[in-house]
């Protein structure tokens, strides 16, 4: 078991990705936490997918995200 009580805030996102190019679709399957001595991360998934691609990605600072009445179940816009 991964201890993230010493962590506030996840600082990766992970994404199943169905589709390619800018059809494809985003959906958020769980986060990620660095280690303590910051040589990997913790993967936290809420589901995990058993087929296509995951994709891993660096979040951006909490000013810059999007409000969570934008999002809807969970599926997100192709992150930047």
């Amino acid at each position: 078991m991964t201890d993230t009580s010493n962590r506030t805030h996840p600082t990766h996102t992970i994404y199943k990705v169905l589709g390619d190019g800018e059809t494809a679709r985003w959906i958020k399957v769980g986060v990620a936490f660095p280690h303590k001595d910051k040589k990997g991360l913790a993967l936290m998934f809420d589901g995990i997918p058993v087929d296509g691609r995951i994709a891993l990605r660096v979040n951006k600072p909490r000013d810059q995200e999007q409000a969570p009445s934008a999002r809807s179940n969970n599926r997100q816009p192709r992150p930047n």
